[in-house]
């Protein structure tokens, strides 16, 4: 006889995936903002992890706020970049968003998170993508593709 399950135990043996998020912003000449992070190599762009319970809109919108203290909503997804399972960690899902272009304004009023950030530049995507990881730089070309066709990639 098949055991029923109740809703806590079938919760409980469902697979764990990591969600995290991903924004991508632009100034004027089309440059794309990269953030140098305290406690890894390389850059990024803002994003983040979700949090228990929050939609990756909701937390590209707060991680934006958080590292860069922009209050910025309107945002666009580009991409869905699906990530395998590498040593600790589970695979995963990142929601990749647009912000657009940010004006002259925004940029000057953008604060750095000091306890997870060093500096920020814009840069050419193209000279962007090799400072970025593994997993932007395989993304970032799709959706910048993406943003062109008005789609949203999916990337493996």
């Amino acid at each position: 006889m098949t055991k029923k399950f109740t809703d806590e135990e079938y919760a409980a043996i469902l697979p764990k995936k990591q969600v995290g998020t991903a924004v991508l912003f632009f100034n004027t000449k089309g440059e794309l903002l990269i953030l140098k992070p305290d406690y890894k190599d390389g850059w990024l762009v803002p994003g983040g992890s979700t949090d228990n319970d929050e939609s990756p809109l909701h937390s590209a919108i707060r991680e934006t706020k958080e590292e860069i203290g922009l209050d910025i909503t309107e945002l666009q997804l580009v991409g869905i970049y699906y990530g395998p399972r590498k040593g600790v960690f589970t695979d995963s899902l990142k929601f990749i968003f647009s912000g657009g272009t940010i004006t002259d304004n925004q940029i000057m009023q953008i604060k750095l998170q000091i306890e997870e950030l060093e500096e920020y530049i814009f840069v050419s995507p193209e000279k962007a993508i090799p400072l970025l990881s593994p997993s932007l730089q395989k993304s970032i070309p799709a959706c910048l593709e993406a943003l062109k066709n008005n789609t949203v990639a999916y990337i493996e």
